[in-house]
């Protein structure tokens, strides 16, 4: 590496960062801790063979389906590795190079008409995978709310039937006021009995005592067909009936004592209405069938049971669950709060309708089982939410809580924040949100349990990103999607923390594939239109992968390791046939990108398996080719392609872009396309294939990857490099353990972040020696991994 110093205004000095004696020795600068193995081959990158089956259909084989082969679990056209066609006849079968921290690979299979499905096979070297099922999916359960449903998980609750009010002897009908205060079965009163009635017409204003518990009917009961006022009453041991036309008023607070006793402390039948300012209710049950309305906060504590049956309504301004009881709608429940405490549980049944401004589980053992039809405004979770019927919550929060999905259920929100949270889904689930984002604090676990044969379940946030408020290192949540899901994300980048968040058949898509049937439990939200996929022509365009070249030019010397003498940014297209077995035109897109030298170097690419005989033409936009180590644009003669790039790094740039504070030149976007006289196999011209190289002030000085081998005009004579591997450095008769087979040209997927001048990268990249010294069995994607931004470029 070849540097230029500047000393004092208006003194210039050449030198070089890598500057040996003449004879080649010099002081060797200081090694970072760590002993690279003999055998590390010092590649980044995995070959992969990859052969798809054509899919399943309910209505045959098609003639034809579209595979997309994508080496991230974010499906995006950048990370489409191979397309083409599969069909009965053939399935499509392709050559592929893949970064090696790569473990999963996705197959998208495309129908003619549009469907789509997905499978996640893992990254090896063969890669066999069979036809996709494209059978149509079951349609899930269907709650029509208009009617009642036969199949409600309503759970048995008593019942009373409505006496015949002749049965009653006339001293048991409460036709008038009582003078006194009139205890319910007490043998003092006027008449002592088991059951009382108020008959229709008839307006009781006050002075009837609930408490029951009196001899010798200690369980009383009084049945309202006529209408009762009262101030606030407390229920013991009696029963307040109210049939059919009946109403029941209280203008303060209505009580029930948790006592043991035969029958609901409250029963309203069909028709009868309960109008109450304040409830505070403890009893074992409690039965409505008709409609409770409380004006102001309904307390309902301890082990009660409340059953609010098909048909019935229960309206209440501020609801209040705590303890073990449990609520159980069946019918229709509007509050403007909605708490819940302890471990009590809410169940809304099949038939049932909840309309709720907020809604607390604030719990972790409380639990929500929502099989109706649910409208919150906003919900906190703690507990635990069972969504099995459409649900619809505008702001969403889940902190430490649970979500669950249901086949063919859907949870829509607007707004929806997790913080620790865990949320599972099952087949066919649909979760929407329009603004969904995790809070800071706790990492977030998303679960699918689809499994392979079943409809995939689908997650869509229309508006903002979900997978970090933190940066690439995870300082901050995250969410996490493991299993069989789709993520519908139209705003995600594609970045690889985002991708790091999808394991085991969980991937994200710009916009949603999967078609979940139509149905009421699901709002008709999933299901979409798919556009029809045409078959391909015979040779397809399929953009290449990116990958970073970066070279020191000190070979055969030991460099200084800022890897930044040449850098340059590449990524192949290739022309493949629809069957995935040949490549007709190749087009290197290229940018110098760093020249941190003071050499002339030249740079170009040597394809190994592919004979010069077999090009027809190469054309590139680089048009400024000086005189230097390449006699001309053209490829070389000999035996293998060589297609020469640039002659000097000058061309292309007037500074080197590696010192620090210093205003960098511009880079310049450049084709190379390639042309074959007869399309050649996919494997032959892999990016594994491409023996890129630098010529380093002449042409037979070449530097190359480990592994690779020089071109013919490339000399290689004594140096310090390892005989079996003349692009690893290794001195015989000097300190091994400090020359221990480091390299000089690396290859790393993507857009590298290059050292900063004379920074080694060693140590500008925290997990590189942890990467190189394990054989490369640790921090496989280190260029990923954090660093020492105060070293970096």
């Amino acid at each position: 590496m070849r540097k230029i110093y500047l000393l004092l205004a208006a003194v210039a000095l050449a030198v070089s960062s890598c500057q040996k004696d003449a004879d080649g020795g010099g002081k060797s600068p200081t090694e970072p801790p760590g002993t690279i193995p003999a055998d590390f081959d010092w590649k980044t990158i995995q070959d992969v063979s990859v052969t798809v089956a054509a899919p399943v259909a309910e209505s045959g084989t098609p003639a034809y389906s579209v595979i997309r082969v994508y080496a991230s679990p974010i499906l995006s056209e950048e990370n489409v590795v191979a397309k083409g066609v599969a069909t009965a006849a053939a399935p499509f079968s392709t050559a592929v190079s893949i970064p090696a921290g790569t473990r999963s690979l996705y197959v998208q299979t495309t129908l003619p008409d549009g469907r789509k499905a997905v499978k996640m096979v893992e990254a090896r070297s063969s890669v066999n995978v069979p036809g996709a099922a494209m059978a149509a999916a079951a349609s899930p359960k269907v709650r029509v709310a208009a009617k009642v449903s036969s199949v409600s998980s309503m759970p048995d609750y008593p019942v009373m039937t409505e006496p015949d009010a002749g049965s009653f002897a006339p001293q048991a009908v409460i036709s008038t006021t009582p003078s006194k205060n009139f205890n319910l079965g007490a043998k003092e009163s006027e008449y002592a009995a088991a059951a009382y009635y108020i008959p229709a017409g008839a307006v009781i204003d006050g002075n009837i005592n609930l408490n029951g518990n009196y001899d010798p009917n200690k369980q009383p009961v009084l049945y309202v067909k006529g209408k009762l006022n009262l101030a606030s009453p407390n229920i013991g041991y009696a029963t307040l009936a109210i049939l059919p036309g009946g109403e029941v008023s209280i203008s303060g607070k209505l009580t029930a004592q948790n006592v043991a006793k035969d029958l609901p402390a409250l029963y309203v039948f069909p028709g009868g209405k309960l109008t109450v300012a304040e409830v505070s209710f403890s009893g074992r049950e409690a039965v409505n069938l008709g409609t409770v309305e409380v004006t102001g906060k309904l307390d309902l504590n301890n082990a009660l049971k409340f059953y609010n049956g098909a048909g019935s309504v229960l309206m209440a301004a501020t609801f209040k669950y705590s303890n073990s009881g449990g609520l159980f709608n069946d019918g229709k429940i509007t509050a403007d709060e909605l708490e819940f405490n302890s471990t009590a549980a809410f169940e809304n049944c099949e038939n049932g309708e909840l309309t709720v401004g907020y809604v607390k589980f604030a719990n972790r053992t409380t639990k929500f089982y929502q099989k109706g039809a649910a409208d919150i405004e906003e919900m906190y979770v703690i507990g635990e939410v069972y969504v099995n019927c459409y649900t619809y919550v505008n702001k969403l929060k889940v902190e430490g809580g649970s979500i669950y999905i249901a086949s063919g259920a859907a949870l829509v929100t607007e707004t929806a924040d997790f913080n620790n949270a865990k949320a599972e889904f099952a087949a066919g689930s649909l979760f929407i949100a329009q603004d969904f984002g995790p809070a800071q604090g706790g990492k977030n676990t998303f679960t699918s349990k689809a499994g392979e044969s079943d409809v995939t379940p689908v997650l869509r946030f229309e508006q903002s990103s979900f997978y970090s408020k933190g940066d690439q290192y995870w300082s901050q949540a995250y969410t996490a999607f493991t299993g069989r899901m789709e993520v519908v994300d139209p705003h995600a980048e594609n970045k690889f923390y985002v991708a790091k968040c999808f394991t085991d058949g969980a991937y994200l898509s710009l916009s949603q594939l999967t078609n979940i049937p139509e149905s009421d439990c699901n709002g008709g939200k999933g299901q979409i239109t798919p556009d029809p996929e045409p078959e391909p022509d015979p040779f397809e365009l399929v953009e290449g992968q990116v990958y970073t070249y970066c070279f020191e030019d000190n070979w055969p010397w030991f460099g200084d390791y800022d890897m930044n003498d040449v850098v340059v940014v590449s990524r192949i297209d290739r022309m493949l046939s629809k069957d995935g077995g040949k490549v007709s035109e190749l087009t290197f897109n290229w940018e110098l990108r760093a020249a941190g030298t003071t050499y002339d170097i030249a740079y170009g690419v040597q394809m190994d398996r592919v004979q010069s005989a077999n090009i027809a033409s190469a054309e590139s936009s680089h048009k400024g080719f000086g005189s230097g180590m390449f006699v001309s644009q053209n490829p070389e003669s000999g035996k293998n392609v060589v297609i020469p790039f640039f002659n000097d790094t000058k061309e292309l740039l007037s500074t080197s872009n590696t010192w620090k504070g210093h205003t960098a030149s511009p880079t310049v976007k450049h084709t190379t396309k390639v042309t074959f006289s007869q399309p050649v196999d996919a494997a032959a011209v892999k990016d594994s294939e491409m023996n890129f190289f630098i010529a380093v002030k002449s042409r037979s000085n070449e530097v190359h990857m480990p592994g690779y081998a020089p071109t013919e005009s490339g000399v290689i004579g004594k140096g310090s490099f390892l005989p079996s591997d003349p692009y690893k450095f290794y001195i015989a008769e000097g300190d091994q353990a400090k020359h221990n087979y480091m390299m000089w040209a690396l290859m790393i997927p993507g857009e590298f972040s290059y050292p900063a001048e004379t920074k080694d990268i060693r140590v500008a990249y925290k997990y590189f020696m942890d990467w190189a010294s394990s054989n490369g069995t640790q921090h496989t994607e280190w260029y990923l991994e954090e660093t020492d931004a105060d070293k970096i470029y």
